[in-house]
């Protein structure tokens, strides 16, 4: 079952990498990102991405500017949907928890963001600064693995399937007719911002990855309504069933934070989740987004 093999003794001779599970994640050292990067070194930074999936840089401080150009090197830059950016750096958006937070936390279940979107983000880049103590994981999931940990026959009848997905838990009418809110505070409750939540689009539930052309399973609980063509009492027993399958333990990594660490996830071939155990305290992190292509 292991979905990535240990590197060779001369494949990697910019920087050294230390996998942290034998299904994903890696330590990357031996790199300063606040510098331009060379040709070779991004190269090798780039295919340790593309197997790992998550990859992590500790002791990495570095300006919103030099967070922006490390970002670069994996795609053109978007502006996540619903998050508020850092004064003077539009692409530099606040992921942040104040010490007097109560109550759950935004991607307390494991998604993949903004999958109902036409065009998902490809990825993601994190920043930590400031970190809890303790506390404050993220946990990921290999999506490469949970689909081709799947019978054959599983396969063959999911290959064709499509989801619906949409925001309407997130902030449409589903979040504001909710008894579990968290923190709304972000949150309009106008008509306009409901029927954006409410908007649906449609992706395969097996796309194909677009860089290493791998299949991989796409779809979460928190975005995924149903299957195209299929009612949502037909469609969510299946839901369920490959949801649990996913979040399956052997299939995970989780990814202990530390002031000024930086980390890249892929945000198609993978799911994450926030763990919310860190009450009391207070966690600043900023992030920049990879735009991305349809799912196909």
């Amino acid at each position: 079952m292991q979905a990535s093999r240990e590197p060779s003794a001369d494949e990697f001779k910019r920087i050294t990498v230390r996998p942290l599970t034998g299904v994903l994640g890696a330590e990357i050292t031996g790199v300063d990102l606040a510098a331009p990067l060379d040709e070779e070194t991004r190269g090798e930074i780039l295919r340790a991405y593309a197997r790992y999936l998550v990859i992590y840089f500790p002791d990495q401080p570095l300006t919103h500017a030099q967070h922006v150009a490390f970002s670069e090197y994996f795609g053109p830059l978007t502006h996540a949907h619903m998050l508020h950016s850092v004064d003077g750096h539009r692409a530099v958006q606040k992921v942040f928890r104040e010490p007097t937070d109560t109550g759950r936390v935004n991607g307390e279940s494991w998604h993949a963001d903004g999958s109902y979107l036409e065009c998902p983000y490809a990825a993601v880049v994190m920043r930590a600064e400031e970190m809890p103590d303790v506390g404050g994981d993220t946990g990921f999931v290999n999506m490469y693995m949970v689909y081709d940990q799947l019978s054959d026959r599983m396969k063959e009848m999911l290959d064709g399937l499509k989801v619906v997905h949409s925001a309407t838990r997130m902030y449409g009418s589903l979040y504001h007719a909710s008894k579990r809110k968290f923190d709304a505070s972000h949150i309009a409750n106008n008509p306009a911002l409901i029927a954006e939540g409410d908007r649906e689009v449609v992706h395969p539930l097996v796309p194909t990855h677009a860089t290493t052309g791998r299949k991989f399973l796409y779809l979460n609980r928190l975005y995924a309504q149903r299957f195209e063509g299929m009612t949502e009492e037909e469609s969510l027993p299946l839901i369920h069933y490959l949801c649990d399958h996913a979040a399956k333990f052997e299939y995970t990594c989780r990814v202990r934070w530390k002031k000024n660490q930086v980390l890249i996830w892929d945000n198609r071939a993978t799911m994450h989740k926030a763990i919310n155990d860190y009450a009391g305290k207070a966690r600043y992190m900023c992030r920049t987004t990879i735009a991305g292509a349809r799912p196909a």
